[in-house]
């Protein structure tokens, strides 16, 4: 991922075990993780280690000059960054696999009728479609200032040399149309699945202002 994204930078940290147990704790623990790892990318990128704040609907805050995307699973945490002036917004998102029930009952949801057509409800497939849009939505949503649904998006079948894409299936913002086709990276493993979405700078389509916060659907 740091070749294809110059700029970037890409930190993972495990969270640290919880003495206490329980569910609360452990999101305590994935979440600070999240934030040392985004702490250690920003350090990488700029020389300074500076921990995100948080805005009132959740997501990260980072400081100017930057922006990224912080996801965690399982007592992982991943944290991508970049540069403001090269990036206008970057997503990252990971995921446990899927047992085939799970991926039935998310397919659904998570998936356009086109894909499950395509990718049926194969867990493998299930787990990368819902994580990719996932990080769609952390990269994308601040520039439209909105959420939008898993519908609102639909990863296209890869083709020979070509590299994984999303296609927007509805007008978000100015710039963000549908048909609009955005790059996407996908890596899955046995224990699970990781995305990326960076949007350059350069590319043009933001929809005015400055980036707003709306927390993605699961952080």
């Amino acid at each position: 991922m740091r070749a294809a994204l110059p700029a970037c930078r890409v930190e993972m940290q495990r969270a640290a075990p919880c003495a206490a147990g329980g569910a609360r704790h452990r999101r305590h623990a994935e979440y600070r993780a999240g934030r040392l790892a985004a702490a250690a990318a920003a350090g990488a990128l700029c020389g300074t280690p500076c921990l995100a704040g948080r805005s009132a609907g959740g997501a990260p805050r980072w400081p100017a000059g930057l922006c990224g995307a912080i996801s965690h699973c399982e007592g992982q945490a991943i944290a991508l960054l970049g540069h403001a002036m090269a990036w206008s917004g970057l997503g990252v998102d990971i995921e446990q696999a899927l047992p085939p029930t799970v991926a039935r009952e998310i397919a659904p949801v998570a998936l356009t009728a086109a894909e499950r057509g395509e990718f049926g409800t194969d867990p493998l497939w299930v787990g990368l479609v819902f994580s990719v849009k996932e990080s769609l939505f952390k990269a994308l949503s601040p520039l439209v200032g909105r959420r939008f649904d898993f519908d609102a998006a639909e990863l296209l079948p890869e083709a020979a040399g070509s590299p994984p894409s999303l296609r927007l299936t509805r007008d978000l913002a100015p710039g963000w149309s549908a048909g609009r086709r955005i790059g996407a990276m996908l890596f899955s493993g046995p224990a699970g699945v990781l995305t990326a979405v960076a949007l350059p700078r350069e590319g043009g389509g933001r929809a005015g202002g400055q980036p707003r916060s709306v927390a993605p659907p699961s952080m």
